[in-house]
């Protein structure tokens, strides 16, 4: 099993992918789209040239653990996914993982900007790597999702 992390953004999508043991998420990549459609275009080929089975994203769940705009547009993406590619959908919660992420960054002597997309992929990489965590605690298929996206 393969399972793909995702950042989502408007003109970005920090991109982890795990390795087949699904214990690690590894660095992948940062798509840079003009928009819905080539992000799912984009993300689809990823997903056939790897043979994933299933695709964690990223919620931005205000910081009371409200669900806000950007949420309920994450949640609608990721609805589309799932119908289109046919994988298993699941969220994960990625409140502070920004401020995580650029700490990491800074740490590692890089720069934390989103313009070069490492921020992105860390973002993604947390995300991923936080999930396979519980994955591994946990051996249930939807542990540490947030919730499924919902059925149209």
């Amino acid at each position: 099993m393969r399972v793909l992390g995702l950042d989502l953004g408007d003109r970005r999508i920090g991109v982890a992918m795990s390795d087949p043991s699904c214990k690690l998420a590894l660095w992948s990549d940062t798509l840079f789209v003009s928009g819905e459609r080539d992000a799912q275009k984009r993300i689809g080929e990823i997903v056939r040239e790897n043979g994933i089975d299933r695709i964690v994203v990223g919620l931005p769940l205000n910081l009371d653990g409200s669900v806000g705009v950007r949420a309920v547009k994450t949640q609608a993406f990721a609805g589309l996914l799932r119908d289109k590619l046919k994988v298993e959908v699941l969220f994960w919660d990625e409140r502070l993982t920004t401020s995580i992420a650029k700490r990491a960054l800074h740490d590692a002597g890089r720069k934390a900007t989103r313009r070069d997309g490492h921020l992105d992929q860390m973002c993604a990489v947390l995300i991923l790597q936080g999930y396979l965590d519980r994955l591994a605690t946990h051996a249930t298929s939807s542990a540490g999702a947030v919730h499924e996206p919902p059925s149209e």
